[in-house]
C-alpha cells in the first residue's frame, strides 16, 4: 500500500528543495547561496563560546527571545510588541502563511522572485495570483495594483530587494500599491542592508496591514545559525504569534545576534565592502562581450548569457566556482546569479568565466 495516499494532493504535487552544490573545499570559490564572504570574527566566537558556557543547556530558552527582541527594539526604535523573532526568515513566512492562507485564498505575488512563497501557498492550498516583472525585469507597479484591484487577495507579498533579480521597489510604490488594496502587505527585506534605498520601516507606523521580514543570514553573516525576524504593528504581530512554533530561537543563535548588534561598526564596514565588490563585479561583467547583466540593490547580480545557463553552470563549477543556475525562473532564460565575494573570489569567477564564454 503506498503511503502517498496519506499526503496531501497539494504536498505530492511539489518536488523537495535542492541546490545544485559541491562539497566545501578551501578550493572551492562558493558564490551561489548569497551568502557574506567574511565569517563572524574569532574573537566574537571566543566571546560567544564564553557565553555558552554560562547558559544551562539542559533548560529550554525563553518561549520567544525576549533578550534577542528587547536588543531588536532599541536598535530600531519600535516596541518589543511589534517584533517577532524566529529560527530564520523562512520559518516567519511559513507562520505568516499558516495565519492567513487556506483553500481558495488568493496571494499575489509578483514574478520572478523566492521560491518558497508559492511552494508554502501551494502547500495551504492558497490560490496564486501572480504579476510578471517589466522586460528590464523591475516591478510593473502599475500591473500589481490592477491585479490587487481585480483579484483582491488576501495577502500580497514584495520581495524587495528582490531574489533572484535585485530590484526593488521605491518607497512611494510601496504606498500606492498599500493605498489600493485592504490586503496584508508583506514587504521581504532579508537584503535591505546592501540597498541604497530606505526600508520600508518608515510606513509602519501608519499601516496596520504591513509586515516586513528581515534576516541576520545575510549581512550579520549569521546564515549556518537560522535567525530572522518580523515587524508589524502589536495587533497584527498578536495574530501572528498564534500559529507560531514556541522554543525556535535557541541560545546561541540569539546570543550570536545580540553580539553581532553591539559590532555595527564592523557590520558596516562589511556591508560597504560587499557593497564595492558587487558594483566592481557588475562593471567588468558589463565590459564583457556577450554577457547582458542588471543592476542590483542587493549583494548579488544575475546575468544572460549567449550559451545554455545549465552548460556554463558546469564549466564554471569545473572550474570549482559555484554560482547559481536561475535560468528556469519565469524570464530568466539563460540566466545565472553570482553573489558578490572576496576581491579574489570574483577574480576567480570573472577568469572562469571568461575562458568558458
Amino acid at each position: 500500500m503506498s503511503v502517498q495516499k496519506h499526503i496531501k494532493a497539494s504536498v505530492r504535487a511539489l518536488e523537495a528543495y535542492s541546490v545544485k552544490s559541491k562539497p566545501l573545499s578551501p578550493e572551492l570559490i562558493k558564490l551561489n547561496q548569497n551568502e557574506n564572504p567574511f565569517d563572524i570574527p574569532a574573537e566574537v566566537k571566543d566571546e560567544l563560546l564564553e557565553e555558552l558556557r554560562r547558559i544551562p543547556w539542559n533548560r529550554y530558552p525563553d518561549v520567544f527571545p525576549s533578550a534577542l527582541i528587547e536588543a531588536l527594539a532599541a536598535d530600531l526604535g519600535i516596541p518589543m510588541e511589534s517584533i517577532i523573532a524566529a529560527n530564520g526568515s523562512n520559518e516567519l513566512m511559513y507562520t505568516i502563511m499558516m495565519a492567513v492562507v487556506s483553500r481558495g485564498t488568493k496571494v499575489l505575488i509578483p514574478t520572478p522572485t523566492f521560491f518558497l512563497y508559492e511552494k508554502i501557498v501551494a502547500v495551504m492550498e492558497g490560490e496564486l495570483v501572480t504579476v510578471p516583472a517589466r522586460a528590464d525585469l523591475s516591478f510593473d507597479v502599475d500591473a500589481i495594483v490592477a491585479a490587487a484591484q481585480r483579484e483582491r487577495p488576501a495577502l500580497i507579498v514584495l520581495n524587495s530587494p528582490n531574489s533572484p533579480t535585485g530590484q526593488m521597489l521605491r518607497l512611494d510604490e510601496v504606498q500606492r500599491i498599500i493605498d489600493c488594496t485592504d490586503a496584508l502587505i508583506l514587504v521581504d527585506e532579508a537584503y535591505i542592508e546592501f540597498a541604497e534605498q530606505p526600508s520600508v520601516q518608515s510606513l509602519l507606523a501608519s499601516c496596520d496591514r504591513l509586515i516586513i521580514l528581515r534576516t541576520f543570514s545575510k549581512a550579520y553573516s549569521l546564515a549556518g545559525l537560522r535567525i530572522g525576524y518580523l515587524l508589524a504593528q502589536p495587533a497584527l504581530c498578536a495574530e501572528l504569534l498564534k500559529p507560531k512554533i514556541p522554543f525556535t530561537v535557541n541560545n546561541y543563535s540569539s546570543a550570536a545576534a545580540i553580539m553581532l548588534m553591539k559590532r555595527k561598526e564592523l557590520i558596516l564596514d562589511r556591508i560597504r565592502y560587499v557593497r564595492e565588490q558587487k558594483q566592481r563585479l557588475y562593471s567588468a561583467l558589463s565590459a564583457i562581450g556577450g554577457i547582458k547583466t542588471f543592476s542590483s540593490q542587493t549583494n548579488f547580480l544575475i546575468f544572460q548569457a549567449e550559451q545554455n545557463a545549465a552548460q556554463l553552470f558546469g564549466k564554471l563549477l569545473s572550474e570549482n566556482v559555484l554560482v547559481r543556475d536561475v535560468s528556469s525562473y519565469p524570464q530568466l532564460e539563460r540566466m545565472l546569479r553570482v553573489n558578490a565575494g572576496t576581491e579574489q573570489e570574483n577574480a576567480a569567477f570573472l577568469t572562469a568565466l571568461k575562458k568558458h564564454l
